[in-house]
């Protein structure tokens, strides 16, 4: 399935002054160069070209970004079409592309290839769904600092200090007659109490947060023809 070249609209659908098409794999390159008639587009570059369909008819003019593996999102090559808003001309390029030998992306995929070629983690995809969902200008803040990793060292240096608990733990008990710090188990003890504490705190916050991503359900009640939907 990796060795697939994947497409999707990008943006949401609906009529809008630009639309994206976006595709992912090996093939990127060479069905971008197909629907456009180039020989070839250098990296990172804005190109205006003009799209053409099977019947070599121009569809529309559009901006096309190549982006080289590995710098892109998914770590593989991709080509952006930013083509003119509006449901018709965004499917017919989606539909040529799928005849040129791209498929169609299942729902989250485009993320899904980045965390496994390892340019996302999974706080990071996480982030990236939450961000979409964002219904405040606090919760954006908050899960933008979750996509610049922010949660992922977080995490890092608690697993750090778990290694070091449990490495010096082992060598206790494999190797008690070697010279080893005197205080080895005040240190296990203080970094264990820290981490307590991290994670307490970070649960609380999480709770008092949850509002800001989730949103609120709220129930408005009373009797008929009293003004609630007013």
């Amino acid at each position: 399935m990796l060795n697939d070249t994947i497409t999707a609209i990008a943006t949401a659908n609906g009529i809008g002054s630009i639309s994206i098409i976006r595709v992912s794999g090996d093939d990127a390159l060479s069905l971008a160069l197909k629907l456009t008639k180039k020989d070839d587009f250098k990296p990172r570059l804005a190109t205006l070209s003009n799209i053409y369909n099977s019947q070599n008819e121009i569809i529309d003019e559009a901006l096309i970004i190549y982006f080289k593996n590995p710098y892109s999102f998914t770590g593989e090559d991709v080509i952006e079409f930013q083509c003119h808003g509006g449901i018709a001309i965004s499917n017919i390029i989606l539909s040529e592309l799928i005849k040129l030998g791209a498929r169609l992306a299942n729902p989250g995929e485009f993320s899904k290839r980045a965390f496994l070629n390892n340019k996302i983690d999974l706080s990071k995809a996480e982030a990236i769904a939450k961000l979409i969902e964002a219904r405040s200008e606090d919760a954006v803040k908050l899960l933008a600092r979750q996509l610049k990793g922010e949660l992922s060292n977080f995490v890092n240096d608690i697993r750090e200090d778990l290694l070091f608990m449990l490495a010096y733990t082992e060598v206790n008990i494999d190797y008690a007659e070697e010279d080893l710090p005197a205080d080895i188990f005040e240190q296990i003890e203080h970094k264990l109490e820290n981490i307590i504490i991290k994670l307490s705190d970070t649960l609380e916050s999480s709770k008092r947060r949850e509002g800001l991503i989730e949103g609120f359900k709220v129930a408005i009640i009373g009797k008929p023809n009293v003004g609630k939907s007013s």
